[in-house]
């Protein structure tokens, strides 16, 4: 059985014969503090043990890699919709359901719809975030991630801010008791770094020993005279809604393909490495694209292995990015938008289902 907080799978050779444990479509609860991290004095703490379904083993007989998927094709259409921006799946007790930010803005603040088959068979559209917290701006919300944590689901959300000068968005969270919601808000931001004009783009990740982490983007390109955006780590409280300890600045826009960007951050631990995806370039730009980036743990350091993107302009689309990962029964799989969005238009963006796959250099898309 697949569960939303944190899954550990065992794959043979098809991911170097190790152990994966991904974080975002699976669930965790929080567990200890990270050998070698600050001490702190906020009150809630991490839990050191996780649940029962924090490390759920899914036996997989071994297999040889699977070979690469076509380069200028690597990916199926699966979305029901036209546009599902930020598309992001929860595998919870082996059924997956799909949140994304990009359709229905006036009726549907985070729509989230059961995925009955991972290839094209939907559930109806539900709006898992039917109110929007009182800082927030309704209509404005967007790059959901949600797991199962202490017995309840725990929903992350980028939103615009209120009554700021100029626009700003920070990340909240929402509890409820289903994964479809409805989701009840938190009062305040779980984040909002607006001395780096805001934060955005949350990602959860479970480490091996249960610790919960928040993954996020300071929004610090948000105005044409921004600077480099950055990517944040911070382990979160036992109930996932507060950042606890020491706050860690992980990865920060430093190549060409990148611009001034690197967002939307998503890892997953393969066979005991550390592998940081995330998108870089500016989203409704060909030269958006996927990269990915090697850590020694959740708080980083983090190294580039690659002086250009994982997953770039191709046959199905221009600037691909906004990923995020989920495990079932037959491997790995990234979701993501196939093109970027012309700016201030109406730009379709339907989910795109590619295979991952490992062997000794790192992560591959793999073929069908």
């Amino acid at each position: 059985m697949l569960v939303l907080v944190a899954a550990v799978i065992v794959v043979g050779a098809a991911v170097t014969g190790g152990v994966l444990l991904l974080t975002g479509s699976s669930s965790s609860e929080a567990g200890g503090e990270r050998a070698g991290a600050a001490a702190t004095t906020a009150a809630p703490k991490a839990s050191t043990v996780p649940s029962e379904d924090a490390l759920a083993s899914v036996p997989v007989p071994p297999t040889a890699p699977p070979p690469p998927a076509d380069p200028a094709a690597p990916a199926k259409i699966v979305g029901p919709d036209p546009d599902q921006a930020n598309p992001f799946v929860l595998v919870d007790r082996g059924r997956r359901y799909l949140y994304s930010s990009g359709c229905c803005w006036d009726t549907f603040q985070i729509p989230v719809r059961e995925m009955t088959d991972r290839e094209g068979a939907w559930g109806p559209m539900i709006d898992a975030l039917p109110v929007v917290p009182p800082w927030a701006i309704s209509g404005k919300t967007w790059g959901p991630d949600a797991r199962r944590i202490a017995g309840r689901y725990v929903l992350y959300f980028t939103a615009g801010l209120k009554d700021q000068p100029r626009f700003r968005q920070c990340i909240g969270a929402a509890t409820a008791d289903v994964p479809t919601g409805p989701f009840t808000p938190m009062p305040e931001p779980i984040v909002c770094q607006l001395e780096r004009k805001g934060s955005i783009d949350p990602r959860t990740f479970v480490d091996a020993d249960g610790t919960l982490w928040m993954h996020w983007k300071s929004d610090d390109n948000a105005e044409e005279d921004g600077t480099h955006a950055s990517l944040f780590a911070q382990q979160l409280s036992e109930d996932g809604l507060t950042l606890v300890g020491e706050r860690y600045e992980i990865l920060t826009a430093d190549q060409p393909w990148e611009g001034r960007i690197v967002e939307a951050p998503h890892m997953i631990l393969v066979g005991g490495r550390y592998w940081l995806f995330y998108s870089g370039n500016w989203f409704n730009q060909p030269y958006y694209g996927i990269g990915v980036a090697e850590c020694v743990g959740p708080a980083g350091p983090c190294t580039k292995p690659y002086s250009g993107p994982f997953l770039s302009t191709n046959a199905q689309g221009a600037g691909p990015g906004e990923s995020s990962h989920f495990i079932d029964r037959d491997g790995i799989w990234m979701v993501y938008g196939p093109w970027a969005v012309e700016y201030e238009k109406v730009t379709p963006r339907p989910v795109a289902l590619a295979r991952l796959a490992f062997n000794g250099d790192g992560p591959y898309l793999a073929a069908f």
